[in-house]
């Protein structure tokens, strides 16, 4: 609304501009006072196009806080780290796309409960380790979820630096049971049994 308001003020500004240049008998005094109303008009132009840019920076910012504010949790930047819930009530720092797959995968809320100690580097990686399974992340895998008797399996064999290496993918039902994918291998608990499977 006040970007229109400006723009009829301009359009007034111009059209007194005319009114004078026309009823102006002195061209010296007609050419002065055309100049000060357009300078006056250039400023009142100005004027709109930082108010129209002001308008345009609030509507954004607007949409950004609505985004935040409808429910959606934002993903963290790599570089972004959170205190979350950890041992004995203490809290414990996690970072990047480990934080982020812990916060997507529901938190302390989930089933992977509070961590239990500060996310690890191993080899090119990281690794956190919570309550009810691990959240295993590097460069060339993405953050992946181990849980369960596969996550028993796989830390017997060693962990993400183990033979099997990262996880590929989370776990995932397969009849009889769940398999979850590593970078060299897989494990299978099926039937109650767990067979780790190297490649």
């Amino acid at each position: 609304m006040r970007v229109s308001r400006r723009s009829a003020s301009i359009a007034a500004a111009v059209a007194a501009v005319g009114l004078v240049a026309v009823g102006c008998g002195d061209d010296n005094s007609a050419s002065d006072v055309v100049g000060s109303a357009t300078s006056a008009v250039g400023s009142a132009a100005e004027s709109v196009g930082s108010q129209a840019q002001s308008a345009v920076e609030s509507i954004t910012a607007g949409e950004d806080a609505d985004s935040t504010a409808s429910g959606e949790p934002s993903e963290p930047a790599a570089d972004q780290s959170s205190a979350v819930p950890g041992p004995n009530g203490e809290e414990v720092e996690l970072s990047g796309p480990i934080l982020a797959k812990y916060m997507e995968s529901g938190g302390a809320e989930s089933p992977l409960g509070n961590a239990t100690g500060n996310q690890e580097e191993v080899g090119d990686g990281y690794v956190a380790e919570f309550q009810g399974g691990v959240i295993a992340w590097s460069p060339d895998t993405d953050a992946h979820i181990v849980w369960g008797e596969i996550r028993v399996a796989w830390e017997a064999d060693g962990g993400a630096g183990g033979e099997l290496g990262f996880p590929i993918s989370d776990e995932e039902v397969v009849p009889g049971g769940f398999r979850s994918n590593f970078q060299s291998g897989y494990i299978t608990y099926i039937d109650g049994a767990t067979e780790v499977v190297q490649e």
